[in-house]
């Protein structure tokens, strides 16, 4: 097979398994258990741009904050929601035993804990 025929992809590889088998290619030197290639040269890591990485940083901190408000709330409302259901149809109809199942196993407990503590006292914040 020549060069024109062989499959681009190929030509991408470090080491053709069937060169090798062939002997036209030497194989993977083996690795030494326990050893560890140096650190790259100074010089080969002081182009990276630092306002790209730290642009990274900040977007993936933004992403998270998104997640997690989007979390909280979606928790909160879903809480509303079965303490609402409960008072309309009672404890025992399916949706609102759905709702109850869903929230209590997508919002941490100490949230559901403070929350039942404030409908208690009077200060939640919703009107249930």
């Amino acid at each position: 097979m020549s060069a024109a025929q062989m499959d681009p992809h190929d030509k991408m590889r470090a080491r053709d398994v069937n060169r090798v088998a062939r002997g036209e290619q030497a194989p993977r030197p083996a690795h030494e258990f326990g050893t560890v290639s140096p650190p790259p040269p100074p010089s080969s890591t002081h182009n990276i741009d630092t306002k790209k990485t730290k642009k990274k940083q900040e977007e993936k901190a933004r992403t998270s904050e998104d997640s997690t408000n989007y979390k909280t709330r979606h928790c909160y409302v879903k809480y509303v929601e079965y303490h609402r259901c409960i008072q309309q149809k009672g404890e025992k109809a399916p949706e609102c035993e759905k709702l109850g199942t869903y929230f209590r196993s997508f919002c941490p407990t100490e949230w559901i804990a403070e929350w039942d503590k404030e409908r208690e006292e009077g200060s939640f914040p919703a009107e249930i």
